[in-house]
């Protein structure tokens, strides 16, 4: 007989250790090395915004917390209620946000970003993954 284990909808199998490798995969997914990218602006910019999430989700879920929602609003609100952030870092990452503004009905905003955009954004959640593994002393 073949035995069905029924998980609750509410619990997942989803911990700081796992964000946190999730979000290393999806930067390493979005910067490979020594080859041009084979996904367009639009992915890549999803790619980094996922890890930038995971990043944020790691140190939350390690600090037995979670943010309000997961725009890069909330999480950046979240992520401040545990650990401090420059505001230089904030302002670049919350500047990014509105490339995707798809969790409003009212204010969906949706268009490409530029290189110089996805740059930045690279380099602020791999700023935000050092943070997130000293953090997470993974």
């Amino acid at each position: 007989m073949i035995e069905i284990q029924k998980q609750v909808p509410w619990e997942n199998d989803l911990t700081w250790e796992k964000w946190l490798k999730n979000a290393d995969q999806y930067l390493a997914a979005a910067t490979p090395k020594g080859e041009k990218s084979k996904f367009g602006p639009d992915l890549l910019y999803n790619l980094l915004s996922m890890s930038l999430e995971g990043y944020v989700m790691a140190i939350m879920d390690f600090h037995d917390a979670l943010p309000e929602n997961h725009t890069f609003t909330d999480l950046i609100m979240a992520i401040e209620t545990v650990i401090p952030l420059e505001q230089d870092l904030k302002n670049r990452i919350l500047g990014h946000e509105s490339i995707q503004s798809i969790c409003s009905i009212d204010k969906y905003q949706r268009r490409s970003p530029a290189q110089a955009e996805l740059a930045d954004l690279k380099d602020a959640v791999q700023t935000i993954g050092k943070m997130a593994h000293k953090v997470c002393r993974a």
